[in-house]
C-alpha cells in the first residue's frame, strides 16, 4: 500500500459525491450484518486506500460511512448504541492503521534522502498529530447533521471518545515515538551508508517528531488533569 500524507492544500481532490454515496450505501448494508465492526473497518480501510490516505479526505469518508451505518441501524429498528459503538470502533481501527502506514512512508522517504519542501515535514506530522481530534470532530459534526436517536447516540459516542481517547490516538502516538527514535538512530548511523541528503532529512524529521511528541505529552497531561478536577 502506497499511503501518503497529503495536506489540505495539496493535490488531493475531495472524493466525488458518487464515491461518498457508494461508501454510504455499503455502510448501510453492513449495519445488517453480524460482523459489523469488521465490515466497517474493511470498508473504511478500502476507502482510505483508494484516496491514498489523503488526510484532507478523511473527514468526508468517515462522515459518509458513519452516516450510512446510522441510517442502516435506524431502518433496522431497535437499540442502536451497541451496534453504533462497534461501527465507530471499526472506523477508528482503520484510520489508526492508515496513520501508522503513512508514518512509515514518511520515514522511508526521509531515509531515502527525499528533498522535502519548506515546512512539508512539519505539516505532515501536524496532520498525524491532529488526526485523533479530526476523527472525533467528524463524529461530532455527523451527529449534529443527524436526527433522532442517531444524533443522540453518536453525540454521546463522540463525547466519550474525546475524553477516553481513541485507537487512532494510540497509533499516532506510537508512530511519532517510533519516528523520533528510528530517525535519530538512522541519523546517527549516517556514516554506515546514508547519503548526506538522507542524513539531513532524517535529522529534520526526528527533530520535528520529537517536538510533536512533547506537545502531545503536554496536551495529554492537561487533559488528564481536567478529567481529575
Amino acid at each position: 500500500m502506497n499511503d501518503t500524507v497529503t495536506s489540505a492544500g495539496g493535490d488531493s481532490n475531495t472524493p466525488e459525491t458518487t464515491q461518498l454515496v457508494q461508501w454510504q450505501a455499503e455502510a448501510a448494508q453492513a449495519a445488517n450484518e453480524a460482523d459489523l465492526r469488521e465490515r466497517v473497518r474493511d470498508l473504511t480501510a478500502r476507502a482510505l486506500h483508494e484516496r491514498r490516505m489523503a488526510f484532507a479526505d478523511m473527514r468526508a469518508i468517515v462522515s459518509a460511512i458513519v452516516s450510512g451505518v446510522g441510517s442502516g441501524l435506524t431502518a433496522r429498528g431497535g437499540e442502536i448504541r451497541a451496534h453504533l459503538k462497534e461501527a465507530v470502533a471499526g472506523v477508528d481501527e482503520a484510520v489508526g492503521s492508515a496513520a501508522q502506514r503513512a508514518s512509515y512512508t514518511l520515514q522511508e522517504a526521509a531515509e531515502a534522502g527525499r528533498a522535502f519542501k519548506e515546512n512539508e515535514l512539519k505539516t505532515s506530522l501536524e496532520q498525524l498529530r491532529d488526526l485523533e481530534g479530526q476523527l472525533v470532530d467528524t463524529l461530532k459534526d455527523t451527529a449534529a447533521q443527524s436526527g433522532g436517536k442517531l444524533k443522540e447516540e453518536l453525540g454521546y459516542l463522540s463525547d466519550h471518545l474525546r475524553h477516553s481517547g481513541t485507537h487512532t490516538g494510540e497509533q499516532v502516538r506510537a508512530a511519532l515515538e517510533r519516528l523520533a527514535r528510528g530517525l535519530k538512530a538512522s541519523g546517527a548511523a549516517g556514516r554506515a551508508g546514508l547519503s548526506e541528503s538522507a542524513h539531513t532529512a532524517t535529522d529534520r524529521l526526528a527533530q520535528v517528531a520529537s517536538g510533536m511528541l512533547e506537545a502531545l505529552a503536554d496536551s495529554l497531561k492537561r487533559q488528564s488533569e481536567r478529567l481529575r478536577s
